[in-house]
């Protein structure tokens, strides 16, 4: 057993443990807080066994992530220099946690979906730290901090973290999206699901030139970098074909035409083939006519419908690329932030 299996397996008989308490107490926030703040001596020792844990596995990365710190050193922190650096590099005080587990009775969003690292670079700047560091020292005084709300906040940072640790790429087709299971081998938390941002960036055509980012997901979604550059140069000659066509239109000897042209220049971007259209579309229809007959005129028009494109442009060279564009729509990644 290598030493990711080893975390992982750890945490898995600590999620069993967990679903073992569940069988025991109604884990619910239906009246308030009540349950949630039951304590035991069981569920004390299972929080201190699960920070133990979240500090071995939070130095793992520190040094993983190239932390500066000898090993050894005993003034090296899980909080204020492990999990610090961790947080620079993947942000982990923004990505949430879901509990998913049908034995839990949570109902309130403030209780299903939590920030649980939140802080946690901070020294004991969680509620669930604070109560292993009481516990720790005075495990008779302190039991009453020993609650479920604390120990099912400190496992959802183990499973945080471990996510992390096993930086798993998923390549996955894009229908297969909306049903990936993002509770990733956990029977009791899930972690939301990657924004598409960077993937209709690029169906748009719109070059991805900074750094990914992810929001509340520890995954970022995008394209592998074969696709992202077949899709890219089949966006660029798809608009060089259609910029070829339109320059070899008649309106691009009018003067006039050429006038509306330097008026869009001066708002921004200028894209021609909806210029084109437009100059057409205020040819064919007289102003004189009434708002009925010139919304008729419009909605009927090749240029209104996309029509001069398809048309004037070869479709097999159309199809073509089309279907290799498809092809490569469905070729997806998940990647750590």
């Amino acid at each position: 057993m290598n030493q990711i299996e080893m975390f992982w397996q750890t945490y898995l008989q600590i999620e069993k443990e967990m679903l073992d308490i569940a069988k025991y107490i109604y884990i619910t926030d239906e009246n308030g807080d009540k349950q949630l703040n039951v304590y035991s001596p069981h569920i004390a020792n299972l929080l201190v066994r699960v920070c133990v844990e979240i500090e071995a596995i939070s130095k793992v990365l520190y040094y993983r992530l190239g932390g500066s710190k000898q090993r050894g050193d005993k003034s090296l922190m899980f909080d204020t220099d492990c999990l610090k650096l961790v947080d620079i590099n993947y942000a982990i005080s923004k990505k949430e946690v879901i509990i998913t587990c049908p034995l839990f009775n949570i109902t309130k969003d403030a209780n299903k979906i939590f920030n649980t690292l939140k802080h946690a670079h901070k020294r004991q700047g969680t509620s669930w730290e604070r109560a292993y560091q009481a516990v720790k020292h005075d495990r008779y005084s302190s039991l009453s901090k020993g609650t479920v709300c604390n120990l099912i906040h400190a496992i959802g940072a183990l499973y945080l973290l471990n996510i992390y640790y096993k930086n798993i790429k998923y390549c996955i087709k894009y229908q297969d999206f909306l049903t990936f299971d993002f509770s990733l081998g956990s029977s009791i938390f899930s972690v939301n699901k990657p924004e598409e941002k960077y993937v209709i960036d690029v169906i748009n055509n719109c070059q991805c030139q900074a750094k990914l980012q992810s929001n509340s997901s520890p995954y970022i979604l995008k394209y592998t970098d074969a696709s992202y550059k077949r899709i890219l140069e089949i966006n660029n000659k798809l608009e060089e074909d259609i910029n070829n066509f339109i320059k070899q239109q008649p309106e691009f000897n009018k003067e006039e035409f050429f006038d509306q042209i330097k008026v869009q220049q001066d708002k921004g971007r200028v894209v021609l083939f909806p210029e084109l259209c437009k100059y057409r579309i205020n040819k064919k229809i007289p102003v004189n006519l009434s708002f009925e007959e010139r919304k008729k005129l419009l909605i009927e028009s090749e240029e209104w419908n996309s029509n001069l494109i398809k048309t004037s442009i070869s479709k097999k060279m159309m199809k073509s690329q089309w279907k290799t564009f498809k092809k490569r729509l469905i070729i997806l990644e998940y990647y750590m932030d």
